[in-house]
């Protein structure tokens, strides 16, 4: 398959993968400017920058480069004797660029009051993929959510049997009842691959109680630990464009592995 495909297809599909490029490099060097491979998730790969050892250490750093989320330049040396060299004999340097390639990250918005409002406009504006949900159709609509890329109406119950969600996507949880966010909640937690960030609305007080209850229904501890609740960075918070915002940051902040100063969990 092209590498172009390949690229297209882990965007479509949801998965991530590091696409390596030689974007300069020495004459005797394996690889030429312009070669490219695809590291997968899982280390297999796709293409090449010209065999050997280099890609066995490429693969390496694409693996390092999609732990940690960031995009890098790395240079490697090409012979055996030099302290930085990589054990191959053909000499010289090289230069290979480790760019991110994954789909852009869904915002799932369950309930659309006044946070999801702006929560939507500042999701649009951070390239995210949004879908609005509501059991009310007067507030999952088109013309309230003109950003939004979908927008569903329905019993929670049955719209969350249809979902099913990538790792990196994101779940906010700020529905009109306790018992619409605990519904949503067990839905999510109950999938076989869980988004990459959710968050639940809620006084400490709600939040205990909506953890006792699911966990009386059979949650675990070990997926409970994974809910941000109360949900967004403690910022101060007022208006339901500043609670947005909160929430917007804490989930880029999720996105990129930064660890943030959270309230302790109930």
């Amino acid at each position: 398959m092209d590498i172009f495909e390949e690229i297209a297809r882990v965007k479509r599909d949801g998965g991530r993968a590091v696409l390596a490029t030689i974007v300069e490099g020495d004459r005797g060097s394996p690889g030429k400017v312009g070669f490219r491979m695809l590291v997968h998730s899982d280390g297999h790969t796709s293409g090449t920058i010209g065999g050997g050892l280099l890609e066995v250490k490429v693969r390496e750093e694409a693996l390092r480069c999609m732990s940690e989320k960031k995009t890098r330049l790395v240079e490697f040396t090409l012979d055996e004797q030099s302290a930085e060299g990589i054990d191959m004999q053909c000499g010289g340097k090289v230069k290979v660029f480790l760019e991110m390639v994954e789909s852009s990250p869904r915002l799932y918005v369950f309930g659309g009051g006044h946070i999801a409002v702006p929560l939507v406009q500042f999701a649009k504006l951070l390239e995210y993929t949004v879908i609005v949900v509501d059991d009310r159709e007067e507030f999952a609509n088109e013309q309230r959510f003109p950003l939004a890329e979908r927008t569903e109406s329905g019993d929670y119950a049955k719209l969350m049997e249809s979902f099913e969600f990538r790792n990196n996507d994101c779940v906010v949880i700020i529905t009109h009842g306790h018992l619409c966010d605990e519904l949503v909640l067990k839905g999510c937690l109950s999938k076989s691959t869980l988004p990459g960030y959710i968050g639940m609305i809620g006084s400490r007080d709600k939040v205990t109680a909506t953890f006792s209850n699911l966990r009386e229904q059979g949650v675990s501890d070990d997926l409970l630990v994974k809910v941000h609740a109360p949900i967004g960075l403690d910022i101060g918070a007022k208006s339901p464009a500043e609670i947005a915002l909160s929430i917007m940051a804490e989930i880029v902040a999720e996105r990129y592995g930064k660890t943030v100063r959270k309230k302790s969990s109930p």
